[in-house]
């Protein structure tokens, strides 16, 4: 079988891959019928990988990595400006669909990319051939539907309350909610995962409202950052931790902006920032709405508080206060904010 696996849940992606690979053979020789192509494979390569039989088993697994996604339009993959209209780029591999359609029943080819447009070049040309599968982060309503599923995989049931508070805390952020479910039904032991037993992740429920501070903080709600903040310097999280995140933050939009400017795929964006789903969306609505010299300059205000924190007698607090109120209230210098985003 051919199939093409794209969108921006990673995670659901990786796990369905997990499954393949499980498929293919017994442990010992599991290694060598799995083959994994990155981008930058020539259709030669391709096609003797995919047209090699199995070694002791009855299936062989090629997987291609991002191969698709080098056809995006807009950017992706090593394009030269000769090839900019995406013809000579995909000259080489025209041949394709008739290689895929001589591929062995014992083998499986999965293309794995990012988020694909409809109008992709070479997906096009192989969409005969190809049973292709988008993934998705779940919606809200979808998000504890799959929280509910995923207690029950652990071998949990989870109250409603529970699920609600666990979305709350941790977002769509798939793979912490699947290591989170796993303590928690060790911690159950047998009962329904309850909102107390959440409530006791303090660590994570502490690293979600860092980032929630922030998104305030970028995007101008003053008096609900320093809300946040403050609960955060309640809950035991020291200011040089916070002002620390808050420039993670940063630096992830300023690396954000640069790869803007490349136009890159959305696959390759993701890569580089090593974000998906709703952290690398939330990550690219908040660059798009700065400037870069706005940017590099809340950077250069965050070193200055920690300095001034580690270097004189002013208090921590109202270091940190002053500088979020700053950041916060002054102009974005990129697009103006929509802050129902």
């Amino acid at each position: 079988m051919i199939y093409s696996l794209s969108g921006d849940d990673d995670f659901t992606i990786r796990e369905t891959l997990a499954g393949m690979k499980e498929s293919v053979g017994t442990p010992d020789v599991r290694d060598v019928n799995i083959v994994t192509l990155d981008a930058n494979v020539s259709l030669d390569e391709f096609t003797a990988n995919a047209s090699t039989v199995p070694f002791l088993a009855d299936k062989r697994l090629v997987l291609v990595e991002g191969l698709l996604s080098k056809f995006e339009r807009g950017g992706g993959g090593r394009r030269s400006t000769a090839a900019a209209n995406g013809r000579k780029d995909l000259s080489e591999w025209e041949r394709l669909p008739l290689v895929l359609a001589d591929v062995p029943e014992t083998t499986d080819v999965v293309f794995v990319d990012g988020r694909l447009n409809a109008s992709n070049p070479l997906l096009k040309l192989i969409q005969e051939r190809v049973t292709a599968k988008t993934f998705n982060p779940p919606g809200p309503r979808e998000l504890r539907m799959w929280i509910a599923d995923r207690a029950r995989s652990e071998g949990a049931e989870i109250e409603e309350r529970a699920i609600q508070v666990l979305a709350e805390t941790i977002g769509s952020d798939l793979p912490v909610i699947a290591s989170e479910l796993r303590k928690l039904a060790l911690v159950a032991a047998g009962r329904a995962i309850t909102a107390e037993d959440v409530d006791g992740m303090v660590s994570y429920a502490q690293e979600s409202n860092i980032f929630a501070s922030v998104d305030a903080i970028v995007e101008g709600r003053v008096s609900e950052a320093l809300g946040l903040v403050h609960g955060l310097l309640e809950g035991g999280s020291p200011t040089g931790y916070i002002i620390t995140m808050i420039a993670r933050q940063v630096r992830l939009l300023i690396l954000a902006k640069e790869i803007g400017a490349r136009r890159l795929s959305t696959g390759e964006t993701s890569q580089r920032l090593r974000l998906s789903g709703y952290p690398l969306r939330k990550t690219l609505f908040q660059a798009d709405r700065f400037s870069m010299e706005r940017l590099v300059e809340i950077h250069r205000m965050l070193l200055e508080a920690d300095l001034a924190m580690k270097s004189t007698g002013a208090d921590d607090e109202l270091i940190l206060d002053t500088l979020i109120a700053d950041i916060a209230s002054q102009p974005s210098g990129g697009r103006p904010v929509d802050t129902r985003a």
